[in-house]
């Protein structure tokens, strides 16, 4: 191998280091924090799981600003929209869709490229004699070009509404993001109201339980009574024990849901407010067709729907117009400096105003299929708004008779409970007396707490039916009927 053939080789390696250095070396330096350790392998054999060798930090939510959480609904609400991840996620969405309406705008507006070539070569010159006379040049050749389209048969056009509807639906987007926020708070609030209260009712019945117990016990001390009144009593007593620990469980669980909503820990110290509100009398006065015109008009994923179809069709017209030919303005200026001893010298400034027209011929059919592929997507959005519609009808309708029934069965829970609460009272009675039975009083109690339950139930579900009225309908307010 001769000298020349190893010094070239030699440069060749020394090339592909330097290559090696500036495209794989300094794009990671510009980001060193987000650096992935590029030494991982797969598991040794199907079935296997992967154990990475370093753990991923994860980023902690942040907490809230103020060190005192609210305790009412109203407040958990505010709290909620500000602090839930779901609302930033939505707001950041909606973020970058109006950074996409600025790429769209920035197709109206002439491009600045400023283009700075310096070389530096050898020429050689072999004369009839042989000799070989070579000369060093220096060439710096800067120039200007500005670029702008003067016709495209309305792709920017087109473009700019796709990236405008697609902002519209961006928008109405983050809008149904917090009413989502908003019926998470509210209702794992009422479920924990419910449970609250779910946990006094049955510390209620727990001591008409254990009174009969006692009562059971002296009777039988007394002659009065068998041991099977007694059994029957603990039996009754074990059973709301459990009913009470299950509604105490049921408390934290709900406690854990409603902090999760609002975008906090689950073991965040959250209490509730004790409620003064009496609940609300009013019957639902509107019509099911006035409801179903109030959420064609302001649901917001509807109308982000319709919006995602017509940025679709004007997607779809863009591609149809980038098939067309385009007709194009470059104005370039530039000036070159050749160095040929000392100094640059022998400079000369170069200038052209041009036209271009750009006719695009034949591309093995990718714009057709492409054009294509965009008209069958937006014919998929335009049967996905149509289904968003029917579901909207759906939800409304669902949750209307869902509001009315619970409106109704709160009279009913009431006047069960005076009853059942009577029966209760006249069947302790009569045990005390001597001539009620055991049977009837542990019967009338458990249908006394049954009583409790569905006067809890239908109050918090006519709160949460409520609450899925106005998120079907597509509004914040928790009083329909005044709007």
């Amino acid at each position: 191998m001769t000298r020349g053939s190893i010094n070239y080789r030699r440069r060749l390696n020394i090339f592909r280091l330097c290559v090696m250095l500036v495209c794989g070396y300094f794009p990671l330096s510009s980001y060193g924090e987000l650096v992935l350790d590029q030494h991982l392998s797969v598991p040794p054999q199907p079935g296997m799981m992967w154990r990475s060798p370093t753990v991923l930090p994860i980023g902690e939510p942040s907490p809230p600003s103020n060190t005192a959480l609210p305790t009412t609904l109203a407040g958990l609400t505010d709290l909620g929209l500000r602090n839930n991840p779901s609302t930033r996620e939505a707001w950041a969405a909606a973020n970058a869709q109006a950074a996409a309406v600025g790429i769209a705008e920035a197709g109206y507006y002439p491009t600045l490229d400023l283009s700075v070539p310096l070389t530096r070569g050898k020429s050689s010159i072999i004369s009839s004699s042989g000799v070989t006379t070579g000369t060093m040049q220096t060439r710096l050749a800067p120039s200007v070009t500005l670029s702008y389209v003067l016709f495209d048969f309305g792709a920017r056009s087109a473009n700019k509404q796709a990236a405008s509807y697609g902002l519209l639906a961006a928008n109405l987007s983050q809008n149904r993001a917090l009413q989502d926020v908003v019926l998470r708070v509210e209702q794992a609030y009422y479920l924990l109201l419910g449970a609250r209260q779910t946990v006094v009712a049955a510390e209620e019945t727990l001591k008409n339980v254990q009174l009969s117990l006692d009562v059971s016990n002296a009777r039988r001390r007394a002659g009065l009574a068998t041991i099977g009144d007694v059994y029957q009593a603990e039996t009754l007593l074990a059973q709301t024990r459990l009913q009470l620990r299950k509604a105490q469980g049921d408390t934290s669980k709900f406690k854990g849901a409603l902090c999760n909503a609002v975008g906090l820990p689950v073991n965040a110290k959250l209490e509730l407010a004790a409620s003064g509100e009496q609940l609300p009398t009013q019957e639902v006065r509107y019509t099911i067709s006035e409801y179903l015109s109030k959420a064609k008009a302001a649901r917001p994923d509807l109308a982000a729907a319709e919006a995602q179809a017509q940025a679709a069709h004007a997607s779809g017209d863009a591609l149809s117009a980038q098939g067309l030919p385009t007709l194009n303005l470059a104005i370039i200026g530039g000036k070159t400096y050749n160095n040929v001893q000392n100094g640059f010298d022998n400079s000369a400034t170069s200038g052209s105003v041009g036209i271009t027209l750009n006719v695009p011929l034949f591309d093995g059919f990718r714009s057709t299929y492409t054009i294509r592929q965009a008209r069958a997507h937006a014919e998929q959005l335009d049967a996905t708004r149509d289904r968003v519609a029917l579901q909207v009808e759906l939800d409304v309708w669902q949750a209307y008779y869902d509001l009315d029934t619970a409106q109704a069965a709160i009279a009913s829970a009431h006047a069960l409970l005076r009853s059942a609460s009577q029966t209760r009272e006249v069947a302790q009675a009569r045990y005390r007396a001597g001539v009620g039975a055991m049977p009837d009083l542990i019967s009338a109690q458990a249908n006394e707490a049954n009583a409790r339950m569905e006067v809890i139930q239908a109050e918090m579900g006519w709160y949460a039916s409520l609450s899925q009225l106005n998120y079907s309908i597509g509004i914040f307010s928790s009083d329909t009927e005044s709007k």
